[in-house]
């Protein structure tokens, strides 16, 4: 069981210098915006065979911008973005909306067959309308200090295959402002890592095996990344209420969630700054429903100079194993990554 006393250890707040002379130089990294009225929802869906490619997103994203900027906006860029990869499968649906606070908001749905297309786009339209509500994100756990968290990115995708399942990947990055830090900047990722295994979603012999989520805060060109804090640490077995912990600086951020009747273990590398869990399910109650975690992490990296663009920041990654019931022993994988970009 989990023990509400803990607290993760901030190795920033031991270990920070602050470097004023950068000041003059070096800017918070965040796109320049006037609040707008945000812009409308844009659906885009394909078929299997063509798919939906990185320049078709872009020219979704592009045409969100110039209408939250004709709507009052003044954007010039948003501040993060992440680009879909799907090992072995392809994007047939994509949803995107920049909300009144100049926050980008997308669904992206990937298909492992034909079959599971349909599937797809109907959650892309049901996306679609939830992202058209006038429902705005500013900021995650609100601080009583100067400095506070603010959502720069919400995501979701789901990834599905017939007859394995599916592995959901939503995630919301933040980021720390006006921390007093004139060389570094603080970003944190909370992730919602699922998988429904094809005996519930398609009525097949496929159940849940082991989820892998990650974290790879390696994958950047800004340099000084430092893993600061992470959470859930070491590995929880059985039941329980999960206190995720992963603020930094002196500001607190957290979340709870329900772990089922699982194994979760930490593989997490602070020296080689990537967290990484795996998610054993091992009761047959957990492989045959939906279940999953809600990780988080928190790394300090290099400012880079305003106005200078954009920038690679880490990648999340979500993977899911799905085995067979049946008379047969097959194991089939569903993975996909996302690159996340953060603009100064």
């Amino acid at each position: 069981m989990t023990d509400d006393s803990y607290r993760p250890f901030d190795r920033r707040t031991f270990l920070k210098t602050t470097t004023a002379a950068a000041a003059s130089t070096l800017a918070v990294g965040s796109a320049s915006a006037t609040p707008g009225k945000g812009s409308d929802v844009r659906t885009v869906k394909a078929d299997y065979e063509r798919g939906i490619s990185t320049s078709d997103i872009e020219r979704v994203r592009r045409a969100a911008r110039q209408e939250y900027n004709a709507r009052g906006g003044d954007l010039d860029d948003v501040p993060a973005r992440s680009t879909p990869e799907a090992e072995d499968g392809t994007i047939v649906s994509y949803a995107y909306k920049i909300d009144a606070n100049g926050i980008p908001h997308q669904y992206t749905g990937i298909a492992g067959d034909a079959d599971s297309v349909a599937k797809l786009h109907g959650k892309a339209d049901k996306r679609a309308d939830t992202l058209g509500g006038d429902a705005t994100t500013s900021s995650d756990d609100v601080s009583t200090q100067a400095a506070s968290w603010n959502t720069i990115l919400h995501d979701e995708a789901d990834f599905c295959s017939d007859p394995y399942g599916c592995v959901t990947n939503n995630f919301d990055l933040l980021q720390l402002q006006d921390d007093g830090d004139y060389a570094q900047d603080a970003y944190s990722m909370h992730q919602f890592f699922v998988m429904e295994p094809g005996v519930q979603k398609y009525n097949s012999n496929w159940a849940n095996e082991y989820g892998y989520p990650m974290h790879d805060w390696r994958q950047n060109n800004m340099g000084g990344e430092d893993l600061d804090t992470y959470d859930p640490l070491g590995t929880l077995d059985g039941s329980q209420t999960v206190n995720v912990s992963v603020g930094t600086g002196g500001v607190s951020l957290g979340w709870q969630y329900t772990q089922p009747a699982v194994t979760t273990i930490d593989n997490s590398s602070p020296s080689s700054n990537y967290a990484k869990w795996s998610e054993e399910f091992n009761t047959t109650d957990a492989q045959e429903n939906t279940n999953g975690m809600q990780p988080g992490s928190t790394t300090w990296i290099d400012e880079q100079s305003s106005g200078s663009g954009y920038y690679d920041l880490m990648d999340l990654i979500s993977e899911g194993q799905f085995y067979d019931t049946g008379w047969g022993t097959g194991r089939h994988t569903l993975k996909h990554t996302f690159h996340v970009d953060v603009y100064y």
